[in-house]
């Protein structure tokens, strides 16, 4: 799995890399093109456009009857049949181009979370960098911390046994991509602080290794085996979207770009959906 993960790292940098430049509506507004392209292709190669067609008709006619003859019970029941029936059809339909997206899409936007989802540290602001023990640390007094010169640690490493954690205060002074050193017995464990409001990769959590920690928390390798930790964490705030007065997250608008692309587009690529 870390092999594969790497791989998809590298693949998704390499596509969304060029974005980072571009303020964070922008980059999403071309990746909700580039979306929209590819499940209007999807469609186009893999559906059965006539069938499809036919079965949208069908649907309209059938709740074109309803409205028509709602005063007749027989006719009602038999249109409400109708558009079941026409609906399934139109399901099963879409079902081969849906499964050719879901898996590159659910992968696409487990990446772009981490590069739209948070923003970074601010310079001359503390953040708390977090240690999670596993059930086999009791306290580890012997942990410390090492950063570099730009990232100012201001606390001793401070033992917090409800929550199984240790803890220290930084404090970073200038903007940049950094790396913490952890100490922790004969382990020593890196994590990566980016201190910058730009859009680029960030990793919130270092997990340590497990199909599912790696799936939700693919920018940084696992931590190694018994090294007496579950992670460690930076905590980033989330990159508010806001349209109307609503924060809809970068998912939201993501989502809703990606649709009106595809809405606008059909009829240029031929397609019915």
């Amino acid at each position: 799995m870390t092999v594969l993960n790497r791989a998809l790292t590298w693949l998704f940098d390499a596509v969304m890399g060029p974005l980072d430049r571009l303020p964070p509506m922008a980059g999403l507004t071309l990746l909700s093109l580039a979306t929209a392209v590819a499940v209007l292709l999807a469609f186009k190669w893999t559906a059965d456009q006539r069938a499809l067609a036919a079965s949208k008709r069908a649907m309209q006619a059938a709740l074109f009857e309803m409205r028509l003859f709602n005063d007749d019970l027989v006719a009602l029941l038999r249109a409400q049949r109708e558009v079941l029936r026409h609906t399934l059809t139109y399901l099963r339909l879409s079902l081969a181009p849906t499964l050719w997206l879901l898996v590159p899409l659910l992968a696409l936007m487990l990446h772009m979370e981490f590069r739209f989802g948070y923003t970074g540290l601010t310079a001359g602001e503390a953040a708390l960098i977090k240690l999670r023990l596993d059930d086999s640390a009791i306290d580890r007094g012997d942990a410390s911390l090492e950063a570099p010169d730009a990232v100012k640690v201001e606390t001793p490493a401070v033992f917090l046994p409800s929550d199984r954690e240790i803890a220290w205060r930084i404090r970073p002074g200038a903007a940049g991509s950094y790396e913490l050193r952890v100490h922790l017995g004969s382990h020593v464990l890196t994590k990566t602080v980016v201190v910058s409001d730009a859009v680029t990769r960030r990793s919130p959590v270092r997990p340590v290794p497990g199909f599912a920690n790696q799936l939700l928390y693919p920018s940084e390798t696992p931590l190694p085996e018994g090294s007496g930790l579950t992670a460690i964490t930076i905590a980033y705030a989330e990159r508010p979207f806001v349209v109307a007065g609503w924060n809809i997250g970068w998912s939201g608008v993501y989502v809703a770009l990606t649709l009106v692309f595809v809405l606008a587009l059909r009829g240029a690529f031929g397609v019915t959906m």
